[in-house]
Formats: structure tokens, C-alpha cells, sequence
């Protein structure tokens, strides 16, 4: 009882200092934002700690999901520094996470009778996503200093989606199969890969889109991105796999 009270507390703390940080990091960053930072990232990694336990699960899936909220609280640690060189570890970083929660997914979707990996509804939701994604690079008039940078941007767009989707297909195969958890697993997959999605996107806004005193766009890009970590931190709840 005490630890889903302690899992509880660690929401209530993220709600907490989410606008803590948000606050102190604006107009510019500081130390103290970045310490208001990694405890929000921190609080995250904890959430999947204490969801492990509290499900006894000790599955690949939990184990990988683990690795990929860490890959997270390095990418939150280093991309609050300034410098290419930390950027690009903080870039790399959450890049490796994307690809580590999508070989998770498709692991454990591989493990339900019937899947299909080249699925049409699939294919036609990342076809539609990808154009969305084109629309506001032309909306935003989104602008490279080089053409790696660009390229290295649209990779991790693509990536992104793909996480999203497959995230969204092990919470449905979860719940279709009759597993115990569906519900928590669709809700927890779908809303924490949709609100990443939101998150990083508004990234790229941010950053080449003109856009960087844009305080209700930073407020949103924030919100949505410790709070999709904390859902896909609380799958670990619900899919033993």
C-alpha cells in the first residue's frame, strides 16, 4: 500500500516542479533549472523503478522500457548544457531511446498471434503522421544552419512516428489478446508515445521555426514531454512481456 502511495507522491511531484522548471529556465536557462530539470527526469526513471515493482515485473519489456527512460534522463542532462558538442550527446541520446522503445514494442508485438509488422492501418497512420509533419516544417518555415542538421531532423521525425505508432500497436495487441492490464496498456502507450510526439515536434518549432520566445509553445513542449515519459515510465504496469 505504501508504494502506490509513494507512485502517487511521484506524480504529485511531477506536477510539482514541472512548472518549477519551467519557470526558472525562462527567460534563459540557469543551474537551478537545470537542477529542476533532473528532478523531473529523475522522478520519471523512478516511476518506472517503482512500477516494476510494484508488478513484480521483470520481463524484457520492463527491463528495455527502463533503458529507454534512462537513455531520457542522460538526453535531459546534456542538452540543458550549452555547446555542439553536448547537444549532439544529448541529441544521440534520446535518438538511441526512440530506437530502443521501438525494438521493444516490436519485440513484444512479434509475441501475439496474428500480427502482421507491415499492418495497413499502420502504414497509413505513419504515411498520414509524416505528412502532418510536413505541413509545419512549411507552416513554421523551419530553417537549417546545415544540411546535416536538416537531414539528422527529418530521420528523427521519422523515427518518432514509428515509435508513436508502435506504441499505440502493443497497447491495442495487449488489450485485444486478454491479457490483464489492456486497458492501463492502451492508455499509458498510446497517450505517453502521442504526447512525445507532441513534445519533440514542438522541438523542432522552437529551435528552427522562429519560435523561441514562444512561452506557451515552450510551457506545452515541456508539459507534454514529462508527461509522456511518466506514462511510458507507468506501462511497465501493465504489459508483461
Amino acid at each position: 500500500m505504501h508504494l502506490w502511495i509513494l507512485l502517487i507522491l511521484f506524480f504529485v511531484l511531477q506536477c510539482v516542479f514541472t512548472p518549477l522548471f519551467l519557470k526558472a529556465s525562462w527567460p534563459n536557462r540557469t543551474t537551478k533549472s537545470h537542477c529542476l530539470k533532473m528532478v523531473c527526469a529523475t522522478l520519471f526513471v523512478s516511476t518506472g523503478l517503482l512500477s516494476m515493482t510494484l508488478a513484480s515485473n521483470y520481463t524484457s519489456f520492463a527491463k528495455v522500457m527502463l533503458v529507454g527512460l534512462v537513455l531520457g534522463w542522460i538526453g535531459d542532462l546534456f542538452l540543458h548544457f550549452d555547446g555542439n558538442t553536448t547537444f549532439a550527446i544529448g541529441f544521440m541520446s534520446f535518438l538511441a531511446g526512440h530506437v530502443v522503445y521501438i525494438k521493444n514494442y516490436i519485440d513484444c508485438l512479434s509475441k501475439y498471434q496474428g500480427y502482421n509488422h507491415f499492418n495497413i492501418i499502420e502504414l497509413v497512420a505513419f504515411a498520414l503522421l509524416l505528412v502532418v509533419a510536413f505541413v509545419l516544417f512549411k507552416k513554421f518555415k523551419m530553417e537549417f544552419s546545415t544540411k546535416f542538421l536538416k537531414i539528422a531532423v527529418i530521420a528523427y521525425s521519422i523515427i518518432l512516428v514509428l515509435m508513436f505508432i508502435k506504441a499505440t500497436s502493443l497497447g491495442i495487441n495487449h488489450y485485444l489478446s486478454g491479457a490483464e492490464g489492456g486497458i492501463g496498456a492502451v492508455l499509458t502507450l498510446f497517450f505517453g508515445g502521442l504526447f512525445f510526439v507532441a513534445s519533440d515536434g514542438t522541438i523542432g518549432i522552437l529551435m528552427f521555426g522562429g519560435q523561441k520566445r514562444n512561452r506557451p509553445l515552450k510551457i506545452f513542449n515541456i508539459a507534454t514531454y514529462f508527461a509522456g515519459q511518466m506514462l511510458l515510465a507507468l506501462s511497465i504496469l501493465f504489459v508483461k512481456a
